[in-house]
């Protein structure tokens, strides 16, 4: 009884700190106006710092995901949070010392911030899924990742709620931001987990190291192109929606931003709703979740991008989030699963760092999809979030006639 208690405040705590990872996300995004304008940073260096930052991210996931599996999971995670603080601390040292430090120093310390950040601070969403996965039973894991995307989702809702406001002291945000990840990441000292204790043998030479390495992408390549082409799509809707509803409802763009921003706090609200929903009433059963959420990213892309009034707008969202919901609990626990052949060695970091790379790429191809299609003029953006939509559905579909039945373990095959 006492080892469960104490699994599930692990747990918490561990959601607790994705709900934090992405809120200081939103309020880094949502600030970025506010940045520039105090501190005399160029706008275009700031999102460029960003930009930087997110390929570091993308690269430096997978290899922090998998020394977890080796060195233990708290380790490896308090690295991650002390990048965070990092990051944060020179972002709140841009108002400190505003005044003595030259322009030219206040843009090295952005950039300085965002590379540290994608350098430390990517060991922490796919290390803390890792250990949920560790901690919580085969037929419970959906279960968990839902409730972990939840938090993400909650997090999220903070950058839109401070766009809305308006009012809110955005200098102080960030020093509260600050403060919160260091108090986090002092609790992280007295929390412990356990190296693998699996495989302590020789250390693999390189050719062992690819093999294992080909076998994890292998056995996860469809999960993982779902990851991949979904991140695409939701980098589509978070570059051209807000261009798409400004000429849609021929809006200045003040108000697209502020109705963009209305936009995603709904739909990161509904997408909580939905998997609130989906754990009480859909349990652990994935392959309902991914039909739902495939049909409804295609129908919301139909209504969105034929949508002609922000009423039919507002039901694209709401099947959009549908989606949002359901679909990335289902490419993170196919992708975190484990055959036969790798079952010797605790790879749920490997694994998770795939998801996450893929995540990043997709995110960056949707984006590059778009604007490219938007340049060229040579096929229509609106035929290109459609088919991007679609991609996702015969994805889901191939997972559910046939991805268990070939690759799943017998542990594994109890979360359907």
């Amino acid at each position: 009884m006492s080892s469960m208690k104490s699994k599930s405040r692990l747990l918490y705590l561990t959601y607790l700190t994705s709900l934090t990872f992405s809120s200081v996300q939103m309020v880094l995004y949502t600030t970025i106006p506010y940045i520039s304008d105090t501190t005399g940073v160029l706008t275009s260096n700031i999102i460029g710092a960003i930009g930087i930052g997110s390929s570091i991210f993308s690269m430096m996931g997978p290899f922090w995901a998998t020394r977890s599996d080796k060195l233990g999971r708290a380790r490896v995670l308090r690295i991650g949070i002390l990048g965070m603080i990092i990051s944060f601390g020179l972002l709140s040292s841009l108002f400190i010392f505003n005044g003595p430090l030259s322009v030219s120093s206040k843009t090295w310390m952005v950039y300085l911030s965002r590379i540290l950040y994608g350098l430390l601070a990517s060991a922490v969403i796919p290390v803390i899924q890792a250990w949920q996965l560790d901690i919580t039973e085969g037929q419970h894991r959906v279960e968990t990742l839902t409730k972990n995307s939840m938090f993400l989702n909650l997090g999220r809702i903070l950058g839109p709620v401070l766009i809305l406001l308006q009012q809110v002291n955005f200098e102080l945000v960030i020093y509260v931001a600050s403060l919160w990840l260091t108090v986090l990441g002092s609790v992280f000292l007295f929390v412990s987990a356990p190296a693998s204790t699996l495989n302590h043998q020789q250390p693999p030479g390189l050719s062992q190291v690819l093999q294992s390495w080909k076998r994890s992408i292998q056995e996860s390549l469809p999960p993982i192109l779902l990851a991949l082409v979904f991140a695409a799509f939701i980098g589509i809707l978070h570059s051209y929606l807000g261009h798409h509803i400004k000429t849609v409802l021929s809006i200045t763009g003040q108000q697209a931003t502020l109705l963009f921003a209305q936009i995603i706090l709904g739909l990161s609200l509904f997408a909580v709703l939905v998997q609130s929903l989906g754990l009480k009433l859909l349990k652990s059963n994935w392959k309902i979740r991914a039909l739902i959420g495939a049909s409804s990213m295609v129908i919301g892309a139909l209504f969105m991008m034929t949508a002609t009034s922000l009423s039919q707008i507002w039901v694209s969202v709401a099947f959009i989030a549908i989606s949002t919901g359901f679909i990335p609990t289902v490419y993170l626990a196919l992708t975190s699963h484990s055959s036969s052949e790798s079952a010797s060695e605790n790879i749920y970091g490997k694994k998770l760092g795939l998801s996450s790379v893929a995540h990043s790429l997709g995110y960056s191809m949707g984006m590059g999809l778009i604007a490219l299609a938007m340049k060229l003029h040579l096929i229509s953006e609106s035929l290109v979030v459609v088919f991007v939509s679609v991609a996702i559905m015969a994805i889901a579909s191939y997972l559910v006639r046939g991805f268990q039945v070939k690759t799943l373990s017998p542990m594994e095959k109890s979360l359907s």
